[in-house]
């Protein structure tokens, strides 16, 4: 029964394609729902493309996580690392050290964000959206070496090697006789700054203070590296368990939460306004199959007087209206996978042939446009254009099961 009334809705459909103007409709119709499928993917894997760019901007110049003393130091910080090393979903931590400072280059001064580092592989990452780079020439930092981020290097015109003083401001650790002292460093490296929270910022290793400055005393800061920096909130949480000690708790998430939330937002309202696309696009599937109904009245009522029942004529113009959607659908998600999976390939050739091209130059387009699709969004994506092609196609279908054949036959 089911195959005897997909036969049939083809040979409708192919009857109906003899007719230009059923034909031009139809067209359009499929390159409505084929669009707007085609939209909403592209949008959503950007959006999630976004969310993975977010994550590697934040995690590349932020701590995981930061464990702070409230009243005094911590006396016995080197224990409490080794503590905090072996709770699970930790992979490193050390003494957080932020200060304030002033660089000097010449008649140049410009104050910036002094932090300590202790690991060198956790500095790396301050490098991962540098395409060319030479992760060799970080394996050994002196204690008179910097690691400067790019937009300082431009406001002070200087490069690697170049050698810079250095004034730090603190008022946690004081100089001896409270002397103002100058540092002389020179630049080991340049990191590419990926944004405001890096931009202003240089990195010194953690000996340099321990040689300089009364730190042993007065560590009052642990940041941790996580494996997992998304459950970065729960991990915090068993390291307080396990140190027992009153402090307080701080993680990346607490200031970008926000974003993530905004994320979801935002797809939820591109799901809803591009799957009202969809649904108008369906309207144009129902007006054909009510105009194919109206031309073959007919044809209803003698199929109806061979013994059809309503469901075989409900489901012949069921499938007649849900070829359309399904096409469509097929069109628009093959041709948005194919889009995504080479989306490199077409930004190299845009980028070879369109050189001056405002948008191709433009500093968003070459770092923050990436295309990621998961295949729970194929899914859910073709399925409901699915459902939807399905529910608009029902009161079509509905209204053929309605004719009466004896009314009808009696005018012919």
């Amino acid at each position: 029964m089911n195959f005897l009334s997909f036969f049939i809705a083809r040979r409708l459909s192919l009857q109906n394609n003899k007719n230009y103007i059923f034909f031009l409709i139809s067209i359009l119709s499929k390159i409505a729902i084929s669009v707007s499928v085609f939209i909403l993917i592209i949008s959503i894997s950007a959006l999630n493309g976004f969310k993975i760019l977010v994550n590697k901007n934040i995690l590349s110049s932020l701590p995981h996580g930061i464990i702070q003393s409230i009243d005094k130091p911590f006396f016995h910080w080197e224990k409490m690392i080794k503590k905090i090393n072996c709770v699970s979903g930790v992979n490193y931590s050390e003494p957080y050290i932020f200060m304030n400072g002033v660089l000097l280059k010449e008649n140049k001064i410009k104050f910036f964000n002094v932090k300590s580092f202790n690991n060198i592989k956790y500095i790396k990452k301050y490098f991962s959206f540098q395409k060319k780079y030479q992760l060799s020439k970080l394996n050994s930092v002196k204690n008179n070496q910097i690691i400067l981020s790019s937009d300082l290097s431009k406001d002070l015109l200087i490069k690697e090697g170049d050698w810079i003083n250095l004034i730090i401001v603190d008022n946690k650790f004081s100089f001896q006789l409270n002397k103002i002292k100058i540092f002389s460093f020179q630049i080991k490296s340049i990191f590419h700054s990926n944004g405001v929270s890096n931009s202003n910022i240089g990195l010194i290793p953690f000996s340099f203070f321990q040689d300089n400055f009364n730190i042993i005393n007065n560590i009052n800061a642990i940041e941790l590296y996580m494996s997992n920096p998304l459950e970065a909130n729960k991990i915090i949480l068993d390291v307080a368990k396990k140190i027992q000690n009153p402090i307080f708790l701080y993680t990346w998430i607490n200031n970008y939460k926000y974003i993530y939330n905004d994320i979801k937002k935002i797809k939820i309202i591109i799901y809803i306004t591009l799957f009202m696309l969809i649904i108008i696009s369906s309207f144009s599937v129902i007006s054909i199959s009510l105009l194919s109904i109206s031309k073959k009245i007919k044809d209803i009522s003698i199929l109806r007087s061979m013994g059809a029942n309503n469901i075989l004529i409900q489901l012949i113009f069921l499938y007649y209206g849900f070829r359309f959607v399904l096409v469509g659908n097929l069109i628009g998600l093959l041709s948005g996978i194919v889009i995504i999976l080479n989306c490199k390939k077409i930004m190299f050739f845009l980028e070879k042939y369109f050189n001056n091209s405002l948008l191709l130059n433009n500093v968003y387009y070459h770092n923050f446009l990436l295309l990621n699709l998961h295949l729970s969004d194929i899914i859910i994506i073709f399925i409901s254009t699915i459902v939807i092609g399905i529910i608009s196609n029902w009161y079509p279908a509905y209204y053929a099961a309605k004719i009466d054949p004896s009314k009808v036959l009696k005018k012919f």
